[in-house]
C-alpha cells in the first residue's frame, strides 16, 4: 500500500498573481490565504530573510518630518507608484460572493499609498503631489467607487492630517491649498485645509 502524498499548495496557473491559489478552504473560496502569501514572499525574496523595512506594516499615512524635495527621477517614479496604487481602488460591479476580494483590493491600494506618503519629504512639491492624489481619489468616490466600509474615506482623512502637519513644519506650503478653493469634495476635507491658512 502506498501512502497518500500530503496535499500541497497548487496554483491554477503560473502568473505574477500569487492570489490564484486553492491550497486550502480559503483559496478554494477565492480568499487570499496565508499559505499563498508565504509562497509569494519566499519567491520575491528568493528564500532570503525579510528586512526590517519589509516587516514593518504601514497602516496609515504619516509625515516623514523631513523637509526636502524629490529629484526629477524620484518624482517621476513616485507618480508612477501612485498611479499603480490607485489602480487597486476600482469600481465594483461583481457578484456579492466577490465582495471581500473587492474590499481587499481597496485595502491594498490604501496601504500602498500610505507607504508612499509616509516616505515623502515635506515641501511645496510633495504637498502638491498629495493634493492631486486626494483629488483623484475624491473623483473616484464621486464616480461610483463603493467605499461603504470607509477604507478610502479614512485614508483621505488621515492624509489631510499629514498635510496639516506639513503646514506646521513648513508654513509656506499652505499656498498649495488655494487650488482647493471652490472644490466640493465627498467629505468636505478641503475645508479643513483651506482653514489652516
Amino acid at each position: 500500500m502506498f501512502k497518500e502524498e500530503p496535499k500541497s499548495c497548487s496554483f491554477k496557473n503560473i502568473s505574477p498573481h500569487f492570489d490564484f491559489s486553492n491550497c486550502c478552504y480559503l483559496g478554494q473560496n477565492e480568499t487570499l490565504c496565508k499559505h499563498a502569501i508565504a509562497v509569494a514572499i519566499y519567491a520575491v525574496t528568493k528564500g532570503g530573510k525579510l528586512t526590517t523595512d519589509d516587516e514593518t506594516q504601514i497602516t496609515k499615512p504619516k509625515s516623514s518630518e523631513i523637509i526636502g524635495v524629490l529629484t526629477k527621477d524620484k518624482l517621476k517614479f513616485t507618480k508612477l507608484e501612485i498611479t499603480k496604487s490607485i489602480s487597486y481602488i476600482k469600481y465594483y460591479d461583481g457578484p456579492s460572493r466577490l465582495w471581500f476580494s473587492y474590499q481587499n483590493s481597496l485595502d491594498e491600494g490604501v496601504a500602498r499609498l500610505s507607504k508612499i506618503i509616509s516616505e515623502l519629504p515635506i515641501s511645496i512639491q510633495t504637498t502638491d503631489l498629495i493634493i492631486n492624489l486626494l483629488l483623484r481619489l475624491d473623483k473616484k468616490l464621486q464616480s461610483g467607487v463603493d467605499d461603504s466600509n470607509g477604507t478610502v474615506g479614512g485614508f483621505i482623512e488621515e492624509t489631510v492630517e499629514v498635510l496639516k502637519n506639513y503646514a506646521k513644519e513648513e508654513p509656506k506650503i499652505t499656498k498649495c491649498f488655494d487650488k482647493l478653493i471652490g472644490i466640493s469634495s465627498c467629505f468636505g476635507w478641503e475645508e479643513t485645509l483651506i482653514g489652516t491658512k
